[in-house]
């Protein structure tokens, strides 16, 4: 599946974020694409090189659990005491691919 264009919209789906140590973590996404999501975290990505990301999404009443492996761009400390963290995706179902490109194109 080849998408040229993935708009980049405001998103606040929960989930939870995996890390190499075997820390599991709550998130909520601030920002997606089918490219990218930004995230806010308790806690930073403590050395992980690879993460695993599992969503709970939501569109026009359709629920998934979408399940992402993402390299990390970023992890900053912000003024709430949370990490902002901004992963790409590494390896995605084209079905969840699907789906976020359905709910950004309707939220573009």
């Amino acid at each position: 599946m080849s998408i040229t264009h993935s708009p980049y919209v405001r998103c606040f789906w929960t989930g939870s974020l995996y890390l190499t140590n075997g820390i599991v973590m709550p998130i909520h996404c601030t920002h997606i694409s089918t490219k990218k999501i930004e995230i806010e975290a308790p806690n930073g990505l403590q050395g992980s090189k690879m993460v695993k990301l599992e969503l709970n999404a939501i569109h026009k009443g359709k629920m998934a659990k979408i399940k992402i492996l993402c390299d990390p761009m970023a992890d900053i400390f912000n003024e709430h005491d949370k990490h902002y963290i901004k992963l790409a995706f590494h390896t995605i179902s084209d079905k969840d691919v699907s789906f976020i490109k359905e709910f950004a194109d309707a939220h573009s």
